[in-house]
Formats: C-alpha cells, sequence, structure tokens
C-alpha cells in the first residue's frame, strides 16, 4: 500500500482538506497507511506528521485573500462568498477565521497577503473608516503592482466612484485620518493612492443586483484565474507537472462533450498512483459543485465492518458540509447518496480499492451522475477497472532516469557539500536496484542520509539480501489478495523465470497444474508483474518479495524451502543428502559452478519440476521423484534414467545434450507425458518404446548422431504433431509400423539423415503440412504415399545428391505451395503430366526450385502453374524453355548458368493483381527478392547480342515494366541481371544511364528531389564482365573480401556505415563465359531514404569482376508509358532522358575514408510490410512450435 501523497519526496502528506479531523469523527476518520514506525528516517517525527497543515503541498500559502469590514459584511456578503470558495475546496484565509491567536497580528496579515493568488477587497461603507482595512488594501495594491497578484474589487453598497474619489460616505472617513495623522500625512496619501489604483481596476459592484449571482459569477472566475495560474506543484515532487497534465487529458476536462467520466489509474505499489491523484484532486476540485477524496478505501472496509456505509458519510461530509451523520442507519444515508449526488456536479476520488465488492457497495452509479461529473479509482488490480467498466485505465509508469536521480539526490542529501566522489559512483547501482520505483527510491535515500561511504555499502549490502521492510510491507499488500494457484504462479516467476518469454513460462507451470493461462493475465493485472516483448518481467523488488516469502523465518536452512534456486543452496542440500521439503529446483543457467554430487536428489520424492542446466554435476542417480512433472536437464551425464524411474504425472522430459545411450528398457507407463526433447544426445542409440506415451506430441531426436533405428511404436502416437530426426547421420531407416496412426503429425524434419536411402511410408500422416528432406545424400527414391498428403505445403528435397525420380503422385498435391528441388544432381526430368493438365493439380504451388538439378527439359505443363510467383532454373542443362506467357504471377526467373540454353521463352502478358502471396504464405524462403536473371548463358549471348540484341533488350524493359505496373510482385524493390551489348545504337537511347566511368566515381541525390512530385523509385545499373582467372584487387574495387560469393554491390555511404544491395549470383563455378551483362537495381519510392540522408552512392565489385561504367536515373509514373513504347519500336525525343539537376556526381581520386561499418541496405519496411512479414513470422513459427 503507497503512502497517500508526497512519497516521491520523503515526506508524508495529508489530503487537502479532505478527511481532516474537522471533517470526521474521531471513529470514522480514514486510515493512514503510513505507519512512523516504519519510517528510517530520523527527522520524520510521527507527531509533527500528525499535524502538518492539510495544506501542505502549497507550503502554507492561501488561494484567496478577503478583504473586509467585519460589521458590514461579515455576516451577509462575505460569509456567503466564504462559504461558497470553501464549497469548491478554494483554501481562503478570512481573517476571523484564519488568524491564529499570540502572533503579531500585522506581520501574520501581511504574510497571508503576500502568500495569497487572488485577492478578494470588499469596499463596504464603513471600509475606509478602518485603518486595519486601509492598511490591508494597500499591502494588497502593493502586490498587484508588483507581484502581479490578481485582485478583484467589489463594491458593496457603495458606487465605485466614491471609492476611486474618495468621496460619498469615504469623504468623512479620510478627513478623519488626514486629521488624526498630521504627523505622518504620508500615510494616508499612500492610501489614496492604493484605493484610486483598486477602483480603476474592473470590478463587482453588488447595488441594486442579486447577491447570490454576483457571488456565482465572482468564484467562477476566481476559479478560472486560479486554474490558469494553478502554482500548486511542489517543488519537491519530482516530475510530477507532466503526469498531472496527462490525467487531465484523460479526462477531457476542457472537452465540448462534458460527458461522465470514470477513470481508473493503476500500478504497482509505491509508484506514485496516489501522489499523482492528490495533486490532480487539489487542481481540479474547484471546478465541480462538490467534491470528495476519500484516502485508502480498503483500509476502511478491513477497519470497519459497515465500510460502505463510513464512506457515504465521509462522501456526505466532504461533498455536502453533512453533519449530525452518527444517528443515520444506512438505509438513510444510501438514500441522501441516491437523491444528493445525482442533482450536482461531482468528483469522486476512490482511493486504493482492492475488491470489486467495494465499489459494489457504495452503490454509485457512474451513468446516473450529473453530466460532467467525474469519477478517479486508484487500485494495484486491473481486473477490479474493469469489472468497473471504467472509461480509460491509465497505467502509472516508473519515473525516468532523469527524475529518478533527482529524487534519489532529494531524498539522499540534505546539502551539497555531502556528496563525496565515492557516492557518486554508487548512485547508479542503487538506482539500478531500486528500479526507478518511486517508494524503493525515497526509502533507501531516507536510509543513507548522513551515512558515511562506508555505512553506505554497508547498507547496500543489506538491502540485496534483505530490504527494507518498509518497502517489502507495502508491497506485500497486492500478494495478499492473490489465490492459492496465482500465488504459486507469482513465487515461480520471482524465484526462477523473471524475464523469461511467456511462452516459456507458461508451458512450465501449465506442466506443473498452475493453470498459467488464468493465473498470469491475473497477476499482471495485480501489477506484480508485466509483459514486455512477450517476455515476463518482474520488479526487483518484488522479486525479492517473493524469494523472502519463500525463505520465511528460515534464511539460513534453505532445506527448510519448497524452492531452490541459488547453487550455494542446491550444493548444501545435496552435501546433506537431500531434503523432502523442495518440490521445485531451476538453477540459474548463467550461474558459474563447481563440480556437485547429485546423489541427493535421489531423497527428493516430493520434487516436482526440476531444471538443471551445468556440466558440473556427477556422482549416481538410484532414484527421480514419481512426482515430476516438467524435467529439464541440459548434458544430463547419466547413461540412462533410473530404472525405477516412473512419473505419471509428468508432461514434458527435456535432455538435450545428454550422455544418454537410452532412456530406460521396455516399456513404462507415461500417460500424460506431452514432449520429450533429446535433441544432441550424440550417444543415444535406440528409443524407447513409445507405446506407453498415449499423449506425446513433440519428439525432438535431433542431431543424435549414433541413433540406428526407432521403434516402431513411433506409429501409434495418435497426438503427436512434430518430429525431428535432423542430422541422425547414421539413421538408416525409418518403419512406422503396420498400423500407423499419425494423422495429427504436421511437421517431420528428415534433413541431414545422410544415410536415409528410403523415405518412410506417410500414407496415415493425412495432417502434414511441412516436410524437410534437405541433404538426404543417399536417399534416391520418395515413397508413392507422398501423393497422399493433401496438406502438405512445403517440401523440400534441397541438395539430395543421389534422387534419381518423384513419383508422379506428387501432382496430386493440392496444397502445395513451396517444392525445392535444388541440387538433386541425378535429378533429370520433373514428372509434371497429362494428368496434371486435365485436373489442374498443384494449383497452389508459389514457388519452384529446380536449380543445378541437370534437367534436360520442363515440360510443357509448367504452364498451367496459374499461382507460380518463383522459377529457379539456373545451372540446368535445357536448350529452350516453354512458353511462360500463362504464369501471369511470375515474378522471379532465373536462368542463369544454362551454358545449353539457345531461346528464351516467351514472357508473361498482362497483369494479376493477386499477386505477391508468395510474401504472405511462404516464411523462411531462400530467396526473397523478385527479378529476371540471364547470367552466363554463352548460346543466349552469341544469339541475341549479335543478331537481335533489340530483342534481347525489349525482353528485359519488358519485365521491368511488368514489375513497376503491379507492385504486387516485389517487396521495397526487385532487380535484374541480363546480358547487354553497350555498342547497339538502339541501347543507346536506354532510359537507364549507363555512361558514368567507374574509376572512383560516386553519384549523390540533392535532398530536395524528396520535395518533387511525380516520381516513383529510382534505377541504379552497372555494366560489368566477370574474368576467368584470379586478378588482384585494385583500389578502384573497394575493400570487400575476394573470397564473397557475391560479384558486387551497389553501396550507399553515410559518415560511419557502408549499406549495401548485393548481385544475387555466385562466383563459385567452374567457368563463367566472358562477357559483358548489365545489372539493374530498382528502389521504390517509399525506400529511398538515400535521398535525404545524402549518401554517396557508388558500386563495389569483386577482383574477378571488370566494373566497365555505371548510372542512375529517376523514374516518373509518366515513364512507364515512355517504356512501352519502346517496346513497341517507337522512338523517343532525343532528349527525353536528358540528365536531371538532382544527381550530383562526383570523383574519389585517392581519398581513403577509412574502414566503415558494413550493414545490409536498410529497406525501412512500411507497416503493411512489416504486419505482413510478422504473419509470415507467425505461421512459420505456427508450425516450427507444433506440438508446444
Amino acid at each position: 500500500m503507497e503512502n497517500k501523497s508526497g512519497i516521491w519526496r520523503g515526506l508524508w502528506v495529508p489530503s487537502d482538506g479532505r478527511s481532516s479531523s474537522t471533517d470526521l469523527n474521531p471513529s470514522e476518520s480514514s486510515p493512514s497507511d503510513f505507519n512512523p514506525s516504519e519510517s528510517p528516517s530520523s527527522d520524520l517525527d510521527p507527531a509533527s506528521i500528525a499535524s502538518t497543515s492539510s495544506h501542505t503541498f502549497r507550503n502554507n500559502g492561501y488561494d484567496v485573500f478577503i478583504s473586509f469590514r467585519g460589521p458590514d459584511t461579515r455576516n451577509t456578503f462575505v460569509g456567503h462568498l466564504y462559504a461558497h470558495l470553501k464549497r469548491k475546496g478554494i483554501f481562503v484565509f478570512k481573517d476571523d477565521v484564519s488568524l491564529q491567536k499570540g502572533e503579531s497580528i500585522p506581520a501574520q496579515l501581511k504574510q497571508a497577503i503576500k502568500d495569497s493568488r487572488v485577492s478578494v477587497v470588499v469596499f463596504s461603507k464603513d471600509y475606509a473608516a478602518s485603518k486595519w482595512c486601509l492598511e490591508e488594501m494597500a499591502i494588497i495594491a502593493d502586490c498587484k503592482q508588483h507581484s502581479h497578484q490578481t485582485v478583484f474589487p467589489v463594491f458593496y453598497d457603495v458606487d465605485p466612484s466614491h471609492v476611486r474619489y474618495r468621496n460619498g460616505p469615504y469623504e468623512e472617513a479620510f478627513a478623519s485620518h488626514r486629521s488624526m495623522f498630521k504627523e505622518d500625512p504620508n500615510k494616508v496619501h499612500q492610501w489614496e493612492i492604493a484605493m484610486e489604483y483598486l477602483a480603476n481596476s474592473v470590478g463587482w459592484p453588488v447595488r441594486n443586483r442579486q447577491e447570490f449571482e454576483v457571488i456565482e459569477n465572482l468564484v467562477q472566475h476566481i476559479i478560472n484565474e486560479l486554474d490558469h495560474n494553478f502554482s500548486g506543484y511542489p517543488s519537491d515532487l519530482i516530475g510530477i507537472q507532466p503526469r498531472v497534465e496527462e490525467l487531465e487529458n484523460i479526462l477531457k476536462l476542457n472537452s465540448m462533450n462534458d460527458d461522465v467520466r470514470v477513470l481508473g489509474i493503476w500500478g504497482m505499489s509505491g509508484i506514485g498512483k496516489t501522489t499523482q491523484t492528490t495533486i490532480l484532486y487539489d487542481k481540479i476540485s474547484r471546478k465541480f459543485d462538490g467534491s470528495c477524496f476519500i484516502q485508502n478505501v480498503s483500509e476502511i472496509y478491513k477497519r470497519k465492518n459497515d465500510g460502505g456505509r463510513a464512506i457515504h458519510k465521509q462522501i456526505l461530509r466532504q461533498t455536502f458540509k453533512e453533519e449530525n451523520l452518527a444517528m443515520c442507519d444506512s438505509v438513510e444515508i444510501s438514500r441522501k447518496i441516491k437523491y444528493r449526488l445525482h442533482n450536482i456536479k461531482v468528483l469522486i476520488v476512490l482511493d486504493n480499492v482492492d475488491q470489486i465488492e467495494q465499489l459494489k457497495a457504495l452503490s454509485i452509479d457512474p451513468k446516473k451522475l450529473l453530466k460532467g461529473s467525474k469519477v478517479i479509482i486508484t487500485t494495484t488490480d486491473k481486473k477490479i477497472l474493469r469489472l468497473y467498466r471504467v472509461d480509460v485505465i491509465h497505467e502509472v509508469s516508473l519515473l525516468n532516469d532523469s527524475d529518478a536521480r533527482e529524487l534519489f539526490y532529494k531524498s539522499a542529501f540534505k546539502r551539497e557539500g555531502q556528496i563525496s566522489g565515492s557516492m557518486k559512483l554508487m548512485i547508479p547501482n542503487i538506482l539500478k536496484y531500486a528500479q526507478h520505483l518511486p517508494l524503493a527510491i525515497v526509502v533507501i535515500g531516507s536510509f543513507l542520509c548522513d551515512c558515511n561511504v562506508e555505512q553506505w555499502k554497508d547498507l547496500l549490502d543489506k538491502f540485496e539480501s534483505d530490504p527494507a521492510d518498509g518497502i517489502m510491507n507495502t508491497l506485500q499488500k497486492c500478494v495478499d489478495g492473490l489465490q492459492l494457484h496465482e500465488k504459486e504462479i507469482f513465487l515461480h516467476i520471482a524465484c526462477f523465470f523473471n524475464g523469461e518469454r511467456k511462452d516459456y513460462v507458461e508451458r512450465i507451470l501449465d506442466c506443473c497444474g498452475l493453470h498459467p493461462c488464468n493465473g498470469i493475465p491475473r497477476i499482471i493485472e495485480k501489477s506484480l508483474i508485466t509483459l514486455r516483448d512477450h517476455e515476463i518481467h518482474m520488479h526487483d523488488m518484488m522479486q525479492e518479495l517473493g524469494k523472502k516469502i519463500v525463505r520465511g523465518q528460515c534464511l539460513d536452512e534453505p532445506e527448510s524451502q519448497n524452492r531452490i534456486w541459488l547453487y550455494k543452496d542446491f550444493y548444501r542440500i545435496m552435501a546433506q543428502q537431500g531434503t523432502e521439503n523442495v518440490k521445485a529446483i531451476v538453477l540459474n543457467k548463467r550461474e558459474d559452478i563447481i563440480e556437485c554430487s547429485v546423489d541427493g536428489l535421489s531423497r527428493m520424492k516430493n520434487l516436482r519440476l526440476l531444471i538443471l542446466y551445468h556440466k558440473a554435476f556427477s556422482g549416481s542417480l538410484n532414484f527421480l521423484s514419481h512426482k515430476l512433472r516438467y524435467l529439464l536437464w541440459h548434458d544430463y551425464p547419466f547413461d540412462s534414467l533410473p530404472s525405477n524411474f516412473i512419473a505419471i504425472d509428468m508432461v514434458e522430459l527435456n535432455m538435450p545434450n545428454s550422455n544418454l545411450k537410452h532412456l530406460w528398457e521396455d516399456c513404462k507407463n507415461f500417460s500424460n507425458l506431452k514432449r520429450v526433447d533429446l535433441s544432441n544426445s550424440k550417444y543415444l542409440i535406440k528409443t524407447p518404446d513409445f507405446s506407453g506415451m498415449p499423449k506425446l506430441e513433440r519428439l525432438d531426436l535431433s542431431g543424435c548422431t549414433s541413433l540406428t533405428q526407432v521403434h516402431p511404436s513411433i506409429g501409434l502416437l495418435e497426438k503427436l504433431a512434430f518430429l525431428s530426426l535432423r542430422n541422425c547421420s547414421n539413421l538408416v531407416d525409418i518403419y512406422f509400423g503396420k498400423e500407423s496412426n499419425l494423422f495429427s503429425l504436421k511437421v517431420i524434419y528428415l534433413s541431414g539423415c545422410t544415410k536415409l536411402e528410403i523415405m518412410p511410408d506417410l500414407k496415415s500422416a493425412t495432417y502434414l503440412e511441412y516436410l524437410d528432406i534437405d541433404g538426404c545424400s543417399s536417399l534416391s527414391l520418395v515413397d508413392e504415399s507422398i501423393g497422399s498428403l493433401s496438406k502438405l505445403t512445403f517440401l523440400s528435397l534441397r541438395n539430395c545428391e543421389n534422387l534419381v525420380s518423384i513419383p508422379d503422385t506428387i501432382n496430386i498435391m493440392t496444397s502445395l505451395q513451396t517444392l525445392d528441388l535444388c541440387g538433386c544432381l541425378k535429378l533429370t526430368n520433373l514428372p509434371l503430366g497429362q494428368t496434371f493438365i486435365s485436373s489442374s493439380r498443384l494449383k497452389s504451388l508459389i514457388f519452384l526450385d529446380l536449380s543445378f538439378c541437370n534437367i534436360l527439359e520442363v515440360p510443357d505443363a509448367i504452364r498451367m502453374l496459374r499461382c507460380l510467383e518463383r522459377l529457379n532454373l539456373q545451372g540446368n542443362n535445357l536448350v529452350s524453355l516453354s512458353c511462360l506467357s500463362w504464369l501471369q504471377r511470375l515474378a522471379y526467373l532465373n536462368l542463369s548458368y544454362c551454358h545449353n540454353l539457345e531461346a528464351l521463352p516467351e514472357l508473361p502478358v498482362g497483369i494479376a493483381s493477386s499477386a505477391g502471396q508468395y510474401f504472405k504464405t511462404v516464411p523462411g524462403s531462400r530467396d526473397h527478392r523478385s527479378g529476371l536473371y540471364i547470367f552466363d548463358c554463352p548460346k543466349v549471348v552469341h544469339k541475341f547480342c549479335s543478331t537481335d540484341p533489340e530483342t534481347l533488350y525489349r525482353y528485359s524493359l519488358g519485365w521491368l515494366v511488368k514489375l513497376i505496373e503491379e507492385p504486387n510482385h516485389f517487396r521495397c524493390g526487385f532487380d535484374l541481371v541480363v546480358p547487354w551489348d553497350e555498342w547497339n545504337p538502339w541501347i543507346q537511347r536506354s532510359p537507364f544511364r549507363i555512361g558514368c566511368p567507374f574509376n572512383g566515381s560516386y553519384a549523390r541525390i540533392a535532398n530536395t528531389f524528396s520535395e518533387v512530385e511525380g516520381w516513383i523509385g529510382f534505377v541504379f545499373s552497372v555494366l560489368f564482365e566477370v574474368k576467368n582467372y584470379p586478378v588482384v584487387s585494385t583500389s578502384s574495387h573497394g575493400s570487400f573480401s575476394s573470397a564473397s560469393q557475391h560479384p558486387i554491390y551497389l553501396v550507399f555511404e553515410s559518415e560511419f556505415t557502408e549499406e549495401y544491395f548485393d548481385m544475387p549470383l555466385n562466383l563459385e563455378v567452374d567457368k563463367i563465359h566472358r562477357s559483358p551483362h548489365v545489372w539493374m537495381i530498382y528502389v521504390s519510392r517509399q525506400h529511398c531514404h538515400f535521398v535525404k540522408s545524402g549518401a554517396l552512392i557508388h558500386f563495389k565489385g569483386h577482383p574477378r569482376v571488370e566494373i566497365i561504367e555505371w548510372g542512375v536515373e529517376a523514374i516518373f509514373l509518366e515513364d512507364v508509358d515512355k517504356f512501352k513504347m519502346m517496346l513497341q519500336a517507337q522512338p523517343l525525343p532525343p532528349n527525353s532522358y536528358a540528365s536531371q539537376d538532382y544527381i550530383h556526381f562526383g570523383i574519389r581520386g585517392n581519398y581513403n575514408p577509412g574502414p566503415k561499418i558494413q550493414l545490409p541496405y536498410n529497406w525501412m519496411v512500411t507497416d503493411g510490410e512489416e504486419a505482413e512479414n510478422i504473419n509470415a513470422k507467425a505461421k512459420e513459427k505456427g508450425l516450427s512450435y507444433a506440438g508446444l
């Protein structure tokens, strides 16, 4: 429970005129949650705190000072004005009420006037007769003139001219004063000047007007003036002003829509909810007809048998100044609340509510309150606010770095000279420990105040192991309201899982039977934990509280605890041969440990959770608790589990990197086991019999390099969703049994099983979606059952070097989106037959990779793959290629290294508006770039560059136009690599300028170009040639490593970094036929950040690449039509593509900028692209997390 008020400065401040001793009977006063015995500061005396003025926030200043002549107006105008102002919560000085006897009256009056923000001077008939009044008036006039104090003159039953010129009823009074002060005429003269000065101000005549109307009008002007010049932010409350102003904005106080609004202020204890609400109340309460601040609602309910009735009384007293309520029963009080509260514009603050029943018992329906009313509720429990259906829930944030430091300085140091250099060095660690929690900073600062450096060190060491009771007792109240399973979750997180991923923690807690799907949101609502980047975070102070609860009274007896998280405690328990008290052990994986015998685990019969990461364990293990629910033991040191081990309630058994040779002998009953992870257990030679694990959902045996067989009972696992045998390099055969029933199986990884010769029969895995068989170099045949996988979306046989053929049944796979056969060197044909054509099977295929397969011919049926967007045929023995004109969605075509290719296929025509599904549905692909690649195709070069260069040029230009016209075909940009004849006259009219010599040249785009309208992107073009022999790098080719696969890079260079865009081709082929090529890169406008940054643009090349020349050009929308004209061989005017002023070229010369950080080009993806990427990753994650 946080102190109501100034916890940010180390002082408790009572509420401002609310729940004061004059408002409450002693038996009904609102309890304070400040406990003086817990305060660490010696200068915070309980007695002085109890008597602190209710206006401590104003440092004893007043809102309004009233100067008046008592006999004239005390019981009439001034009496009514004073009462009205008080009802509005305005702090008023009225001499017959506020003067304290025994003090010098003139001195006190003078100070009261100076400390007031507004003065009201009530000029009545006998006002000038009082020397006291005239003295007050002179001081007020001086404050108005020199301190800009606001003054409201009121002319009560006198004419303003009588006051201004001192005639009428004032003439005789001033004559009397002149006679009395003959020896000091200057005094009377000063009074006359002051009176004239004030009387010339805009005033409030009361004569011949309704008195109550004048008072209401005057009070409203006073309120407006006080709000305009609000000075109630205490200087020692750090960072309070912007926080209060944010709350004001949420309440929409100045909005034209002045509806009833309920604001919930939520946050952990000690964070400053009540402090902020107190200042907010002090600032805005006068805008309402009535207001009340009910402090510490939860404590009132705890201390009163009828807490609702006690709160109702407080509301009536504070809002309506009701007295004599002691004899009223609950029914009458409820009736008063119902009929009076709903008839005025009211502000109600209910502080520290910890149960929804406390609000329900008050029977205050916000919907029935008068328009403009506001209700504010502070709580540590978000669920209360949701159930009460508040309009807005505002979460109070921790202090920022600057405010936290300033608050600590104010709490820990009374004067500047106290701060030593050693103390300054310790402050960052103190703030890190307090984690910007105001309560913790103030308490720690108060402890350290007036201490020397050695005492600081001693106290801080003490805090690490035993935080201050003042903090712990406050935080404890949040934990007290938790249900049993919620408290168990809280303690598990405090001891084990602070900072861990939410999904990981939920899995473990679920295994432990703690229902985290309900429990975690509940303790988030209770402000005990927060979620950040999918991780669970708990404030260090709250974590220490949890650990303190677990330790209880046994600080030095870890064997008495039910949870163990420190290695030293674990070591001690193992040395004592275990204990039956411990139920959970999770050792910090970052903690360094020495070798430890784990024999003591054999005695821990009540152990339910065990997580160990370290290798330094030895001894023997004869028994493991039968109550275990979750086991994670990295680097398990023994060759099997204990022979007597059976844990019927176990849900997960994870032992990666273990020394296991087998789990256990024969079949054992693990009826609730859902997940088994034995990955990288290199000595595992066989799996257990799975028939005793009917609920198994996930089995990971990847990297078990000694595994030769999998027990055939695996085929009986009806719930198995994920199976990984990746890199099981000695696995020869996989047999799922004669009656396999794997209809839940979604993901299979068999990649890297280099001795696997035959793919398993998968006909029972009818819901399989992902099948990865990469790198199975001994695999020669694919089982016919693959055709029955109607749900399969991903199939990869990449680098299956001995694969000879694929069954025809692949044609009937209607859901397949990705088919990757790259590197299948013995695959010479693809079975796309007549069956395929007639039935439109493979209708979902988006990505087809046949690169480096030695395919001689691509069937004509490929044109029926209407959804195909990406086709990679590089490195094949193709002579010709079927017509691709039907493939309107095709956005990526790679024909590079097809040395026998003689003819180019006819390209798609028309625009497919539904293109781009690849980016949405095929995450994790190996190539996300769109474009056209015809590199190192010597016969194509010979035929077209020598005899028909215009056709080749139109071919590449047509592809570029197709992609630009349909942005769905690509993301951010695309590129083309095609053969080029630089001497062809028709090409010289190209819209892509390739005329800048390469030697040391660069370009820069004027940043003013970003304001030019109509441009849609930039095209960069470079003419290059690859050499067939090693070449020593020259300075002009840049600093990229010669071992790099990529031949050329487009570079955007800034002061410290180089962003690069690489050509997606490699030089690791035996022979590249030397001929010129052009690489063109298109970057769409929203990704051209180099325009505003002014980056230097240039190219860098591999040592085997000769860069001849390059260029850059902006593309405008109307240029697309010009490109189409060129495709139709219509000549363009000679100057249509003249050089533009916005591109500036230069020469580096011998300038060497030195090494820079090299980064891939920052595409600065749009919100839409990011959302698309997130969705694609979520689908991929959904498969990889199958069974979790």
